[in-house]
């Protein structure tokens, strides 16, 4: 069996903990060994109770890059970085590459690692999605009393600009809900049960028959494509460059939406029950059967014992 030294941050009350419970997974298939602290990696393997077999790095999940591990140029054991937002913490990300010697990565989208980190191109850069917890993304089989429905950010129109349109659209709507993004932070149990995350967020999907996201002006899949779908609510958002090569099929799992046609295919989806549902149905089984958390977690310890 592998043995995997993970070194990330404790995400467990995170706004999305989804790598929280890619760890547990991770724990099922290796003798996964996790460390939360920066340091010298020669220090922090005198510290853990065997060798690994390989190292992974998550360390751009919130706000702060950490933890920071020096001196990976040193040892001979390979090193696998997790880039979650390749577009936040860049001038600090390639400097740590450069001076780690770092040549293996996992990328929730390809072509945007890329676009900051043109010279990794001839490295091994594996595309390692991101996924649906259907612990909780799922069919809590509540009434489908939200005819059209967005959650998340939309104080950034330079960013999200389909979301901003969609919103001046809908906004003296009474079909339409909407709730702003709670933040990216570190919640308390008391407060999560406030907040329109995890399990509340959850339920909330499930109550939506349309429910509108996008992957921003830089087309990244985001979390939305697969806990939308899971939670048994027919997504509407526009058809990515990297969505074939993870088998996301328009007009099968989702409805592709742009600028321009969004208002008649969610007036069109909503009046066709029967069209809406086909769809609904399939992208739940799609996300359940091919995005679930263990799915990845097992194609992240495929892609690590291949290069091994």
């Amino acid at each position: 069996m592998l043995t995997l030294l993970l070194i990330a941050a404790d995400t467990s009350r995170f706004t999305n903990n989804n790598y929280y419970y890619l760890e547990s997974e991770l724990a099922s298939l290796t003798k996964l060994i996790v460390y939360r602290k920066s340091g010298n990696i020669n220090k922090i393997l005198r510290k853990i109770p065997e060798k690994p077999d390989y190292i992974l790095i998550l360390n751009d999940v919130g706000k702060t890059f950490t933890p920071v591990v020096t001196g990976l140029s040193e040892i001979r054991i390979p090193v696998g970085l997790i880039v979650n937002d390749a577009h936040r913490l860049v001038e600090q990300r390639r400097r740590y590459i450069t001076k780690n010697h770092i040549n293996t990565f996992f990328v929730i989208c390809r072509h945007n690692f890329y676009h900051y980190y043109p010279q990794q191109r001839h490295d091994q850069v594996n595309l390692l999605p991101q996924f649906a917890n259907t612990s909780i993304f799922r069919d809590y089989g509540s009434e489908k009393t939200i005819d059209f429905m967005m959650l998340g950010e939309v104080s950034l129109p330079h960013i999200y600009p389909l979301r901003e349109k969609i919103l001046q659209y809908y906004t003296n709507d009474p079909r339409f809900f909407n709730r702003p993004h709670p933040g990216w932070r570190n919640f308390t149990t008391e407060q999560a049960e406030k907040t329109l995350i995890g399990e509340n967020y959850a339920k909330t999907i499930n109550q939506a028959k349309l429910f509108f996201a996008c992957g921003s002006v830089r087309q990244v899949v985001t979390f939305k494509y697969f806990e939308v779908p899971a939670c048994h609510t027919l997504l509407m958002a526009p058809a990515l460059p990297e969505l074939k090569e993870i088998g996301f099929i328009p007009g099968k799992h989702f409805v592709d939406i742009n600028e321009e046609n969004f208002p008649e295919k969610a007036n069109y989806y909503l009046k066709n029950t029967a069209e809406r549902e086909k769809i609904t149905e399939e992208g739940y089984h799609f996300i359940h059967t091919h995005h679930t958390t263990a799915h990845r977690a097992r194609q992240l310890v495929q892609q690590i014992k291949s290069y091994l």
